[in-house]
């Protein structure tokens, strides 16, 4: 049986991490590297982003409890 924190888990921890990257890569793409101000700006928009997102996917799927394990 599993409890709640794992379906937070499984669902927070995938979706931040690929969208934290997905976005940085793709705002890579668009800025210019000597400006150290813009680049800032893209880790933390990146961050809030990906964190945010992960933590609502992640609560929802608490509830939902969408998940596939495998029964014992």
């Amino acid at each position: 049986m599993t409890n709640r924190s794992t379906y937070f888990k499984i669902t927070f921890i995938p979706i931040s991490a690929g969208l934290f990257a997905g976005i940085l890569v793709f705002g890579l793409f668009d800025i210019d590297f000597s400006d150290i101000e813009a680049l800032k700006n893209l880790l933390l928009k990146s961050l809030v982003i990906a964190v945010g997102t992960g933590l609502i996917l992640g609560i929802l799927n608490m509830f939902l409890k969408i998940g596939n394990f495998q029964k014992k």
